[in-house]
């Protein structure tokens, strides 16, 4: 049986000196939208680099 190809999406997103580059493919089972999943994803970041400069 084929597998389906799932195009993937390469994008880079600068914020200040730091760089995002990130890949992303469709999904038929998804609720965020990319911008939302880039944000989260970016919240995230931001708070372990504030976790680890506390330590």
């Amino acid at each position: 049986m084929p597998q389906k190809t799932i195009p993937v999406t390469k994008t880079e997103h600068k914020i200040g000196k730091t760089t995002y580059i990130v890949c992303s493919s469709a999904s038929e089972n998804a609720t965020d939208t990319l911008d939302r999943k880039i944000k989260k994803l970016i919240r995230k970041d931001m708070e372990q680099n504030a976790a680890n400069a506390r330590n």
